[in-house]
């Protein structure tokens, strides 16, 4: 997900004589180098278009080589640099833990948690998959994906939590017993927020949006619907649907851009074709005698839940 991020080069000015430094950063003054934080460079050229999560990876390279064992990057941090799905904007500083504190210590660009070394994996069915053991970036020791998973359910709500969780059991990398484990064997009580995070781990989302509608669902009290329902009828191909309400006679579907635009997702079409296909589908899904409705929710939907209630409520579909 951030390969081009983790390939731009940095300017350690530490690294260069008194003179070249002061050299340096007069080209900060001119604006022909950017600072990622004081002491680290780069081309301004390079940060164009990226993403915050991808800005914020750079902070983390940045920051690397001041994170020495045992401190760990952990958190928000490590969840970027596993590539997983960050929603909304990246954070400002550094997630890191250290086993050495006994307090969070929050500095201009990290913050410095207590935390120890985790579950021991070791004596379990897994204790070889990569997902359970720390990885590394530019020398610094970063949380095992596992870890990281239910470090992110500790301390963030479910809107960002759940699409990460989602995102990796989908992938197939983690296993949702894996994620158990973790959290029962640590050396403090996970709060409720991380169980019901993790009790909400889907790998049938195929989307960040998918997930986060799943959880405005459970924010609003909605039934529980069906994920990825397949319409069937012979002689057609299926239409799998994102959600599917039974009782209700109600289908949701999450619209994101990628499908109409992304290359990969249009699959040598146009934009065009993919928007035409998109209604054969939908003229499909409604002629089933079940279906009174389908809703279509965007991403600027999913971030106002009222909009999202007033849709389901209109259609039927009961909501607190």
């Amino acid at each position: 997900m951030n390969h081009r991020a983790r390939d731009i080069p940095l300017i350690r000015t530490r690294l260069y004589p008194s003179a070249e430094r002061r050299s340096l950063q007069r080209a900060v003054h001119r604006g022909t180098l950017a600072a990622v934080r004081p002491g680290v460079l780069v081309d301004p050229g390079a940060l164009v278009d990226l993403r915050s999560e991808d800005r914020h990876l750079l902070l983390v390279r940045a920051t690397a080589p001041d994170v020495v064992a045992p401190a760990r990057l952990s958190h928000l941090s490590a969840a970027v640099v596993h590539g997983l799905p960050v929603i909304g904007t990246a954070p400002d500083r550094v997630d890191v833990i250290d086993p050495r504190r006994g307090r969070t210590e929050t500095t201009a660009h990290t913050r410095r948690r207590p935390g120890g070394p985790g579950a021991d994996h070791s004596a379990r069915w897994w204790s070889n998959a990569s997902c359970v053991h720390d990885v590394e970036l530019d020398g610094a020791r970063v949380t095992s994906l596992v870890r990281t998973l239910v470090d992110i359910a500790a301390t963030n709500a479910a809107l960002t939590s759940v699409p990460m969780i989602d995102h990796a059991l989908h992938s197939g990398h983690v296993r949702l017993e894996m994620l158990e484990y973790e959290a029962t064997d640590r050396d403090r009580e996970l709060p409720q927020r991380a169980a019901a995070a993790l009790s909400m781990g889907s790998a049938l989302s195929g989307s960040p949006a998918e997930s986060v509608c799943r959880v405005r669902f459970r924010q609003l009290g909605t039934p529980e619907p069906v994920q990825q329902f397949a319409f069937r009828r012979p002689g057609a191909p299926p239409a799998v649907v994102d959600f599917w309400f039974p009782e209700q006679g109600v289908v949701v579907e999450v619209d994101g851009r990628g499908k109409y635009e992304d290359p990969a997702m249009l699959d040598g079409g146009t934009t065009a074709e993919a928007h035409w296909k998109e209604k054969q589908r939908e003229d499909f899904v409604r002629s089933f005698p079940e279906v009174r409705f389908v809703i279509r929710f965007t991403w600027r939907d999913l971030l106002h839940p009222e909009r999202i209630r007033d849709a389901l409520r209109r259609a039927g579909v009961p909501c607190r």
